[in-house]
Protein backbone atom coordinates (compact mmCIF):
# COMPACT_ATOMS: atom_id res chain seq x y z
CA UNK A 1 0.00 0.00 0.00
CA UNK A 2 2.80 2.41 0.85
CA UNK A 3 4.49 1.82 -2.51
CA UNK A 4 1.24 2.29 -4.42
CA UNK A 5 0.52 5.50 -2.53
CA UNK A 6 4.00 6.86 -3.35
CA UNK A 7 3.51 6.06 -7.04
CA UNK A 8 0.21 7.91 -7.11
CA UNK A 9 1.81 11.01 -5.58
CA UNK A 10 4.66 10.88 -8.08
CA UNK A 11 2.19 10.54 -10.94
CA UNK A 12 0.25 13.55 -9.70
CA UNK A 13 3.47 15.53 -9.54
CA UNK A 14 4.26 14.63 -13.14
CA UNK A 15 0.76 15.71 -14.16
CA UNK A 16 1.37 19.18 -12.76
CA UNK A 17 4.84 19.26 -14.32
CA UNK A 18 3.21 18.68 -17.70
CA UNK A 19 0.67 21.44 -17.05
CA UNK A 20 3.51 23.80 -16.05
CA UNK A 21 5.40 22.84 -19.21
CA UNK A 22 2.51 23.70 -21.50
CA UNK A 23 2.12 27.02 -19.71
CA UNK A 24 5.84 27.83 -19.85
CA UNK A 25 6.04 26.92 -23.55
CA UNK A 26 2.88 28.91 -24.31
CA UNK A 27 1.46 25.83 -25.99
CA UNK A 28 3.18 22.56 -26.84
CA UNK A 29 2.87 19.29 -28.67
CA UNK A 30 3.51 15.92 -27.08
CA UNK A 31 7.21 15.90 -27.99
CA UNK A 32 7.85 19.41 -26.72
CA UNK A 33 6.06 18.72 -23.43
CA UNK A 34 7.87 15.41 -22.96
CA UNK A 35 11.27 16.98 -23.63
CA UNK A 36 10.57 19.89 -21.31
CA UNK A 37 9.61 17.62 -18.41
CA UNK A 38 12.08 14.86 -19.25
CA UNK A 39 9.60 12.00 -19.61
CA UNK A 40 8.65 9.53 -22.34
CA UNK A 41 6.31 10.75 -25.08
CA UNK A 42 3.79 8.05 -24.21
CA UNK A 43 3.73 9.27 -20.59
CA UNK A 44 3.39 12.88 -21.69
CA UNK A 45 0.51 11.94 -24.00
CA UNK A 46 -1.34 10.18 -21.16
CA UNK A 47 -0.98 13.21 -18.89
CA UNK A 48 -1.92 15.68 -21.62
CA UNK A 49 -5.04 13.64 -22.40
CA UNK A 50 -5.98 13.57 -18.71
CA UNK A 51 -5.60 17.35 -18.44
CA UNK A 52 -7.78 17.81 -21.52
CA UNK A 53 -10.38 15.44 -20.08
CA UNK A 54 -10.52 17.53 -16.91
CA UNK A 55 -10.60 20.78 -18.95
CA UNK A 56 -7.32 22.23 -17.71
CA UNK A 57 -5.88 22.04 -21.23
CA UNK A 58 -7.40 22.60 -24.64
CA UNK A 59 -6.23 20.58 -27.62
CA UNK A 60 -5.97 22.44 -30.92
CA UNK A 61 -4.82 20.07 -33.65
CA UNK A 62 -1.60 18.55 -32.34
CA UNK A 63 -0.91 21.36 -29.87
CA UNK A 64 -2.09 21.72 -26.30
CA UNK A 65 -2.61 25.01 -24.51
CA UNK A 66 -3.81 26.00 -21.06
CA UNK A 67 -7.58 26.43 -20.90
CA UNK A 68 -9.62 28.88 -18.87
CA UNK A 69 -10.50 26.55 -16.00
CA UNK A 70 -7.40 27.54 -13.98
CA UNK A 71 -8.55 31.16 -14.30
CA UNK A 72 -11.68 30.25 -12.35
CA UNK A 73 -9.56 28.87 -9.52
CA UNK A 74 -7.19 31.83 -9.62
CA UNK A 75 -9.95 34.41 -9.49
CA UNK A 76 -11.53 32.55 -6.59
CA UNK A 77 -8.22 32.64 -4.72
CA UNK A 78 -7.75 36.35 -5.47
CA UNK A 79 -11.28 37.23 -4.35
CA UNK A 80 -10.64 35.59 -0.99
CA UNK A 81 -7.75 37.99 -0.29
CA UNK A 82 -9.28 40.74 1.84
CA UNK A 83 -6.25 42.91 1.12
CA UNK A 84 -7.21 43.31 -2.56
CA UNK A 85 -10.35 45.33 -1.82
CA UNK A 86 -8.64 47.41 0.84
CA UNK A 87 -5.75 48.27 -1.48
CA UNK A 88 -7.81 49.40 -4.47
CA UNK A 89 -8.19 53.10 -3.55
CA UNK A 90 -4.51 53.42 -2.61
CA UNK A 91 -3.38 51.85 -5.87
CA UNK A 92 -5.53 54.33 -7.78
CA UNK A 93 -4.19 57.23 -5.72
CA UNK A 94 -0.59 56.27 -6.46
CA UNK A 95 -1.37 56.14 -10.18
CA UNK A 96 -3.15 59.51 -10.07
CA UNK A 97 -0.04 61.04 -8.50
CA UNK A 98 2.53 59.37 -10.75
CA UNK A 99 0.83 58.24 -13.97
CA UNK A 100 2.96 55.07 -13.68
CA UNK A 101 1.95 51.53 -12.71
CA UNK A 102 1.23 50.43 -9.14
CA UNK A 103 1.03 46.82 -7.96
CA UNK A 104 -0.18 44.93 -4.92
CA UNK A 105 2.13 41.98 -4.25
CA UNK A 106 1.95 39.09 -1.77
CA UNK A 107 4.29 36.21 -0.93
CA UNK A 108 3.41 32.57 -1.44
CA UNK A 109 5.77 29.58 -1.39
CA UNK A 110 8.79 31.88 -1.30
CA UNK A 111 7.81 33.80 -4.43
CA UNK A 112 6.27 37.21 -5.08
CA UNK A 113 2.79 37.05 -6.62
CA UNK A 114 1.22 40.04 -8.40
CA UNK A 115 -2.44 40.12 -7.32
CA UNK A 116 -3.76 43.57 -8.31
CA UNK A 117 -2.70 46.67 -10.22
CA UNK A 118 -3.64 50.17 -11.30
CA UNK A 119 -2.23 51.57 -14.53
CA UNK A 120 -1.43 55.12 -15.56
CA UNK A 121 -1.35 56.40 -19.13
CA UNK A 122 2.47 56.42 -19.21
CA UNK A 123 2.84 53.08 -17.45
CA UNK A 124 5.47 50.58 -18.53
CA UNK A 125 5.20 47.00 -17.25
CA UNK A 126 8.09 44.89 -18.57
CA UNK A 127 7.80 42.03 -16.09
CA UNK A 128 4.56 42.17 -14.10
CA UNK A 129 1.26 40.41 -14.78
CA UNK A 130 -1.59 39.54 -12.45
CA UNK A 131 -0.99 36.05 -11.13
CA UNK A 132 2.66 35.99 -12.18
CA UNK A 133 5.08 34.51 -9.65
CA UNK A 134 8.64 35.87 -9.55
CA UNK A 135 11.63 35.82 -7.18
CA UNK A 136 11.41 38.12 -4.18
CA UNK A 137 15.02 39.28 -3.92
CA UNK A 138 15.31 41.37 -7.10
CA UNK A 139 12.10 43.42 -7.02
CA UNK A 140 11.28 46.27 -4.63
CA UNK A 141 7.98 44.72 -3.58
CA UNK A 142 9.70 41.43 -2.81
CA UNK A 143 12.46 43.05 -0.78
CA UNK A 144 9.88 45.01 1.21
CA UNK A 145 8.25 41.68 2.06
CA UNK A 146 11.51 39.87 2.85
CA UNK A 147 12.56 42.69 5.17
CA UNK A 148 9.62 41.91 7.43
CA UNK A 149 9.93 38.14 7.50
CA UNK A 150 11.94 36.38 10.23
CA UNK A 151 15.56 35.87 9.20
CA UNK A 152 15.20 32.09 9.36
CA UNK A 153 12.33 32.32 6.89
CA UNK A 154 14.44 34.50 4.57
CA UNK A 155 17.26 31.99 4.73
CA UNK A 156 14.86 29.14 3.98
CA UNK A 157 13.51 31.00 0.94
CA UNK A 158 17.03 31.63 -0.33
CA UNK A 159 17.91 27.96 0.19
CA UNK A 160 14.86 26.95 -1.83
CA UNK A 161 14.79 29.62 -4.53
CA UNK A 162 18.39 30.84 -4.68
CA UNK A 163 19.44 34.37 -5.60
CA UNK A 164 19.54 34.28 -9.40
CA UNK A 165 20.97 37.34 -11.15
CA UNK A 166 18.72 39.30 -13.49
CA UNK A 167 21.16 42.17 -14.11
CA UNK A 168 24.59 43.20 -12.86
CA UNK A 169 22.86 45.06 -10.02
CA UNK A 170 20.90 42.09 -8.68
CA UNK A 171 21.91 41.06 -5.17
CA UNK A 172 23.24 37.50 -5.34
CA UNK A 173 24.98 37.28 -1.94
CA UNK A 174 22.93 36.37 1.14
CA UNK A 175 24.88 38.57 3.55
CA UNK A 176 24.48 41.55 1.24
CA UNK A 177 20.76 40.84 0.97
CA UNK A 178 20.35 40.60 4.75
CA UNK A 179 22.17 43.93 5.17
CA UNK A 180 19.86 45.62 2.68
CA UNK A 181 16.79 44.13 4.35
CA UNK A 182 17.91 45.69 7.64
CA UNK A 183 18.17 49.09 5.91
CA UNK A 184 14.71 48.62 4.43
CA UNK A 185 13.24 47.89 7.86
CA UNK A 186 14.85 51.03 9.29
CA UNK A 187 13.64 53.43 6.57
CA UNK A 188 10.28 51.77 5.85
CA UNK A 189 10.55 51.23 2.11
CA UNK A 190 12.52 49.30 -0.52
CA UNK A 191 14.01 50.34 -3.85
CA UNK A 192 14.74 48.48 -7.07
CA UNK A 193 17.36 50.34 -9.07
CA UNK A 194 17.86 48.30 -12.23
CA UNK A 195 17.96 44.96 -10.40
CA UNK A 196 15.27 43.33 -12.57
CA UNK A 197 15.70 45.26 -15.80
CA UNK A 198 18.36 47.82 -16.57
CA UNK A 199 16.91 51.32 -16.72
CA UNK A 200 13.85 50.38 -14.66
CA UNK A 201 13.19 51.46 -11.07
CA UNK A 202 10.61 50.88 -8.36
CA UNK A 203 9.78 51.88 -4.79
CA UNK A 204 7.76 49.63 -2.45
CA UNK A 205 6.46 49.60 1.10
CA UNK A 206 5.27 46.66 3.21
CA UNK A 207 1.66 46.35 4.36
CA UNK A 208 1.28 45.25 7.98
CA UNK A 209 -1.91 44.61 9.93
CA UNK A 210 -2.04 43.71 13.61
CA UNK A 211 1.59 42.64 13.49
CA UNK A 212 1.06 40.42 10.45
CA UNK A 213 2.82 40.97 7.13
CA UNK A 214 0.19 40.92 4.38
CA UNK A 215 2.13 42.03 1.32
CA UNK A 216 3.48 45.21 -0.24
CA UNK A 217 2.53 48.04 -2.57
CA UNK A 218 4.92 49.23 -5.25
CA UNK A 219 5.16 51.87 -7.97
CA UNK A 220 7.57 51.41 -10.86
CA UNK A 221 8.68 53.07 -14.06
CA UNK A 222 11.59 53.99 -16.34
CA UNK A 223 14.73 55.40 -14.74
CA UNK A 224 14.48 58.62 -16.75
CA UNK A 225 11.17 59.39 -15.00
CA UNK A 226 12.04 57.97 -11.57
CA UNK A 227 15.19 59.88 -10.66
CA UNK A 228 16.57 62.61 -8.44
CA UNK A 229 14.30 63.96 -5.73
CA UNK A 230 11.37 62.02 -7.12
CA UNK A 231 13.07 58.66 -6.66
CA UNK A 232 14.86 59.56 -3.43
CA UNK A 233 12.07 61.30 -1.50
CA UNK A 234 8.76 61.89 -3.29
CA UNK A 235 7.96 58.31 -4.26
CA UNK A 236 9.03 56.83 -0.91
CA UNK A 237 6.74 59.33 0.87
CA UNK A 238 3.90 58.52 -1.52
CA UNK A 239 4.22 54.75 -1.33
CA UNK A 240 4.65 54.58 2.46
CA UNK A 241 1.60 56.82 2.78
CA UNK A 242 -0.35 54.48 0.49
CA UNK A 243 0.67 51.48 2.60
CA UNK A 244 -0.42 53.30 5.76
CA UNK A 245 -3.79 54.10 4.16
CA UNK A 246 -4.32 50.41 3.38
CA UNK A 247 -3.41 49.47 6.94
CA UNK A 248 -5.90 52.02 8.31
CA UNK A 249 -8.59 50.71 5.98
CA UNK A 250 -8.04 47.18 7.24
CA UNK A 251 -8.06 48.36 10.86
CA UNK A 252 -11.43 50.06 10.38
CA UNK A 253 -13.14 46.97 8.98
Amino acid sequence: MTGARDRRVKSAGTLFDVLDAVHALEGAGVTEAADHVGIAKSTAHDHLSTLVEHEFLVKDGTEYRVGLKPLHYGMGAKNRIELVDAAGPSLEHVVEETDEIAWLVVEEYGLAVYVEKAVGERAVQPYGAIGKRVPLHNIAAGKAILAHLPEERVRAIVDQRGLPAQTERTITDLDELLAELETIRERGYARNDGETFEGFRAVASPILHEGELLGSIVVSGPENRLRGERFETELPDLITGAANAIELSLASQ
